[in-house]
């Protein structure tokens, strides 16, 4: 029994001695698993951050955003074309296109074109300048660019970027695509050179 107690006694006080020489080495550890928790809570915090912010800023970007359809029928009001002595076959030249463009919703635009076109046989690269005018004095300029292909008069694919707007389309910017074809072939005295063709067309407009 006295042993026991001896025992008791030694083991408590060699307890005691220990604990008393490294009195900080819970803290050490509480304060490493703050620091953790700490860093893990301003990580979260950022990532929550920016999810809400992408979730508020891109639709507010995006909410400006109109896509519109029409319909351009244009015939050919000039032509000069000059032979290229490379190979047969083979013309540059420039056009004016002048019709109207049809919108979905009824609304109807003065359509004018200038483009300059480089030829041989049944391919065609051509670039320019397109602009509607609205009844209400309105206008856009895009510049455009594409290609025509196949036997005269050929299917014609483009893509056009804006570069200017009046009226209620003032700041405008976005990129159009068409896809069409010249349904006759330009003649001094029958027909036109007539284009048909589907235009679709994104923009912005800045907030007012």
């Amino acid at each position: 029994m006295v042993q026991d107690v001896r025992r008791w006694l030694v083991d408590d006080f060699l307890s005691r001695k220990i604990t008393k020489n490294i009195p900080n080495l819970k803290t050490k550890k509480e304060e490493i698993i703050m620091k953790k928790n700490k860093m893990t809570i301003t990580i979260l915090g950022c990532i929550v951050v920016f999810l809400i912010a992408a979730l508020v800023i891109v639709p507010a970007a995006q909410a400006g955003e109109k896509t519109v359809k029409y319909k351009i029928v244009a015939p050919i009001t000039k032509i000069e074309i000059v032979p290229i002595s490379d190979v047969k076959g083979h013309v540059v030249g420039v056009l004016e296109r002048r019709g109207v463009a049809i919108y979905e919703n009824g609304e109807t635009a003065a359509y004018h074109s200038m483009i300059s076109f480089d030829a041989f046989k049944e391919q065609a690269t051509w670039s320019g300048y397109a602009d509607l005018s609205f009844a209400d004095g309105s206008m856009t300029i895009c510049k455009v660019q594409g290609t025509r292909s196949g036997s005269m008069p050929g299917l014609i694919k483009g893509t056009g970027k804006y570069i200017k707007g009046t009226g209620r389309f003032e700041g405008i910017k976005g990129e159009s695509s068409l896809n069409g074809r010249q349904v006759t072939p330009y003649t001094k005295d029958a027909t036109k050179g007539d284009l048909v063709c589907d235009v679709t067309s994104t923009y912005t407009l800045p907030k007012k």
